[in-house]
């Protein structure tokens, strides 16, 4: 995915709560480190690559697709979602590996179903950077800067 089509498909849906966490990596003990999960807007452009994925494994689009309409989950939708964290011992913030949608309201058999868009590494730095630059004009907040809140909550918890 281009730079340029990213800007345009890739939005935090402000509406939705900013969920603070932490996960843990095992290596010669456990680690923990701070997470944040953004939920993203449903644009047409992650609809059709989620429609995409699923119509590989055999489901229904949500959307009609190459001129077909008879066969459309229509009252269904996705749920995107995409997270952040700082490992151990890093100063850089990372985005994860991928974009995570669920097929939410749906007949068919996937419904409640994870599914995963795979990034590439140029793919991650430049959704990275959309999304310190959505969370700097809403919030005034960087992404390094809700990593610390995320990082201070999860120090607090007993």
């Amino acid at each position: 995915m281009t730079e340029q089509f990213l800007r345009k498909a890739i939005f935090i849906d402000f509406g939705a709560e900013i969920i603070y966490g932490s996960d843990q990596v095992y290596d010669s003990y456990p680690c923990r480190f701070p997470t944040v999960e953004f939920m993203l807007s449903a644009t047409d452009a992650l609809v059709e690559i989620a429609d995409r994925i699923r119509m590989e494994k055999g489901y229904f689009p949500m959307h009609p697709r190459k001129g077909r309409t008879d066969d459309v989950d229509t009252d269904s939708w996705y749920d995107f979602y995409i997270g952040i964290s700082k490992l151990p011992n890093d100063v850089d913030v990372h985005l994860d590996n991928c974009i995570t949608f669920v097929v939410v309201n749906s007949d068919s058999e996937d419904n409640e179903n994870l599914y995963e868009i795979e990034l590439t590494d140029d793919e991650q730095a430049a959704i990275l950077a959309i999304l310190d630059r959505q969370i700097k004009k809403h919030i005034g907040k960087s992404c390094q800067d809700l990593l610390t809140e995320s990082e201070k909550e999860m120090m607090d918890e007993p």
